[in-house]
């Protein structure tokens, strides 16, 4: 049976090769990148909102996600820090590490020994390139077509952009993709807008203090 790919998956194999693993926008953006996806999960299974750039935790079931309920227990435990720009920083530190792990565990990648400069270190190949590219072409191919994107979609094309990965994956789309993907970002529910808006930040942040 496939094991379904949540936002955080989606986004990990956008932000990485398809072919190779190699990352395509850093591992510091793509961190970001991967903590805004963890919290929008979140968001999107109704265990947290965002308001005023602050968590707030809701009464709701905890997730049927093993990574997503860790995440939700440990905003839990350190509820005196609800600071969505802190979240992100600390979680950008090792999201990389927990989806990884999530899409190993999955099938989606596997580990694989690469020696460059007499340095080995491991990569992650996608098992399937066909699975691993379609996250980023059904964006492509739905924002090209004016078609409507699912919620978690419409955000995971929101973290695209928050992470400077368009050339990635709308080099071939229309020209007129974002115009239409502003239109589905501005129809999101405040929380996701919010999230999206503090994930940018945090990236423009990171690539002004990497400059200096």
């Amino acid at each position: 049976m496939t094991v379904p790919l949540l936002l955080a998956d989606d986004y990990y194999l956008i932000a990485h090769d398809d072919v190779t693993g190699a990352s395509r926008c850093g591992e510091g953006r793509a961190g970001l990148g991967l903590a805004g996806a963890l919290l929008g999960e979140l968001v999107l299974f109704g265990a947290i909102d965002i308001d005023r750039r602050n968590i707030v935790i809701l009464d709701a079931p905890a997730p049927g996600d093993p990574l997503a309920r860790a995440l939700l227990e440990e905003l839990v435990r350190n509820d005196d820090v609800t600071s969505v720009p802190d979240w992100l920083q600390y979680l950008g530190q090792r999201a990389h590490k927990q989806v990884v792990q999530r899409l190993l565990h999955a099938g989606h990648v596997r580990a694989t020994e690469v020696r460059r400069l007499l340095q080995t270190r491991t990569v992650y190949v996608p098992t399937d390139m066909n699975v691993a590219a379609w996250s980023a072409a059904r964006l492509a191919n739905a924002l090209s077509k004016d078609e409507a994107l699912s919620v978690p979609d419409t955000v995971l094309s929101g973290l695209v952009v928050a992470t400077e990965l368009e050339m990635e994956v709308f080099q071939y789309a229309s020209p007129d993709v974002g115009r239409h993907l502003r239109r589905l970002l501005a129809g999101l529910p405040p929380a996701l807008r919010a999230l999206l808006s503090e994930t940018e930040a945090a990236v423009g942040d990171a690539v002004l203090r990497h400059r200096r």
